[in-house]
């Protein structure tokens, strides 16, 4: 059984489904990719995205085979929002991890506004664990305060909340009753794909058995140790 993913196309193989797939791989897990919208990005920015046809992400889904959980990225527009939402209400999956992705780190949009409102309306219910920036968090509430946000956001549906890069590079965790904080490593330096890396080894821990907030604690450790490996390479 694998995880199936749904995720926008980086021609750079640095995030979206290309980053999805190797960091399930890197844990022993396979996975399907269905892509959602192509890109055209470097390193440092997005050029310009365009829709796949939904009758191509139709298509795709009928030739699905059997898998478990689902790892949700880049969206596009409400269309594909849609049919992300009623197959999943069809197929009913264990375990789906949504990382509402609204712009990228230069400030392009990823998502079309009206997809955005869909996303929270009918995908938010469906989704078991939610991955927002700190910055997506406050768009997708209006508000600043994280833990206000962590309540806003359980209050449309999913399970678990982790917000993430909330100060001095911790992570915010809420499951409706406590909130708690993981604190992170103040490391100077980033790298392209980082929340797609995150979430899905979030959700490969899941899927290898521990609870949504052992997860979100491996996950972060992983991604630190990913980052220090990465800025120790450049440096040489």
């Amino acid at each position: 059984m694998s995880i199936l993913i749904f995720a926008g196309f980086d021609p750079t193989g640095e995030a979206g489904v290309s980053r999805d797939i190797s960091v399930f791989k890197s844990l022993g897990i396979p996975s399907t990719a269905i892509p959602t919208a192509l890109t055209v990005q470097t390193s440092e920015r997005v050029l310009s995205t365009s829709e796949i046809p939904i009758k191509s992400i139709k298509e795709a889904l009928k030739a699905l085979g059997n898998f478990r959980a689902v790892k949700i990225g880049m969206l596009y527009d409400e269309k594909v929002v849609k049919i992300i939402s009623n197959f999943l209400k069809k197929r009913k999956p264990e375990f789906v991890v949504l990382d509402p992705i609204i712009n990228s780190s230069s400030g392009y949009p990823l998502i079309s506004p009206k997809g955005i409102e869909e996303m929270k309306k009918d995908l938010f219910p469906l989704s078991d664990l939610i991955t927002p920036n700190l910055s997506e968090a406050k768009l997708l509430t209006g508000e600043d305060d994280p833990e206000k946000i962590a309540e806003i956001l359980y209050s449309m549906g999913p399970k678990y909340i982790v917000i993430t890069g909330i100060e001095d590079a911790n992570d915010l965790f809420y499951d409706g009753e406590k909130f708690e904080l993981i604190k992170g490593k103040k490391i100077n330096f980033s790298f392209h794909g980082s929340g797609c890396f995150y979430s899905s080894y979030l959700l490969g821990v899941v899927y290898l058995g521990c609870g949504p907030l052992q997860a979100a604690k491996k996950a972060k450790e992983a991604i630190e140790t990913y980052m220090e490996g990465l800025k120790s390479r450049e440096k040489k």
